[in-house]
């Protein structure tokens, strides 16, 4: 399905009722609004895990634009601003109301800016091993540690220059050091690459209000923040190395955030370590029903 939000068609997958019958009542559930990483990517890695979650909570999945099956729009929009305000305008469109938004690494960041341009619009946020601002010498670092020398000088490499070459190589060198396990048996789905997404989003030549990878930061803006937010986040990251989203949670306000390390995992907990992390996120999930008269 899709829907128009601010000029492009965005695609979004929904799984389970938003009124859930149980004991003969109809019983309202939450919203957990699904945002995918990349950029470039889909939201079909999230599915195996997250579509479990249907029994508490509705579900929705969506393609940021210029990803997946979403429209592009005009290439400057494909920043993290308007990234961000796209999240607002599609709960509006589809009427949801205090929705519970996770976001997964790079869709940690766009639901970081959602957050902080809206804060009084969620319900609550999780945020997936992500970090708050640009950086890169943390993420060389964890690289270093887990591959070697040659896998932190691949790392460099394509973060000086995504050309398909270096691309490659990280895919063949660097990605098998996401994670700690093979995710446990979760299926896949065939996903949508849109490089020409990643490789704009990463571009040289940028400052703090271009919205992109190489000068961003949300850590002065989420002292805003007003509504509970969970961060996880795994001690072998590469991409988003734990230090980060340490960050995150001393900005918040005291008593928002919930943080919960793991050990031996690396880019999503939801892959290494599932059984606690669905632990967790049902217990921040739960509570937020209410009956129907």
């Amino acid at each position: 399905m899709r829907v128009s939000v601010n000029g492009v068609r965005i695609y979004f997958e929904v799984v389970g009722e938003k009124l859930q019958l149980r004991d003969g009542a109809l019983v309202e559930v939450p919203t957990l609004l699904v945002l995918h990483g990349g950029p470039g990517f889909d939201h079909n890695g999230l599915r195996p895990f997250y579509d479990r979650f249907a029994d508490i909570a509705q579900v929705i999945y969506l393609d940021h634009r210029g990803n997946g099956r979403s429209e592009q729009g005009d290439i400057a929009t494909l920043n993290l601003f308007q990234w961000g305000d796209d999240i607002k305008a599609f709960c509006d469109a589809l009427d949801i109301e205090k929705p519970i938004v996770l976001g997964h690494s790079f869709g940690g960041f766009v639901a970081e800016s959602y957050l902080t341009r809206h804060p009084e619009h969620p319900g609550k946020v999780i945020l997936s091993c992500t970090q708050g601002r640009s950086g890169k010498e943390e993420s060389f670092a964890v690289y270093r540690r887990l591959g070697g020398e040659y896998a932190e000088q691949v790392a460099r490499n394509v973060f000086d220059e995504a050309s398909a070459e270096n691309l490659i190589e990280f895919e063949r060198v660097c990605r098998p050091l996401y994670n700690r396990s093979d995710g446990h048996g979760l299926a896949t789905r065939p996903g949508i690459f849109t490089p020409q997404t990643l490789v704009y989003f990463w571009r040289d030549g940028v400052g703090p209000h271009d919205g992109a990878w190489r000068d961003f930061s949300f850590l002065d803006s989420l002292s805003k923040v007003t509504c509970p937010v969970l961060i996880l986040g795994g001690e072998d990251d590469p991409a988003c190395p734990i230090s980060f989203q340490e960050e995150i949670v001393a900005a918040l306000p005291d008593g928002i955030g919930e943080f919960h390390r793991f050990a031996d995992c690396g880019h999503g907990s939801h892959r290494d370590a599932p059984v606690e992390t669905e632990r967790i996120i049902r217990q921040f999930l739960l509570g937020t029903s209410r009956h129907l008269s």
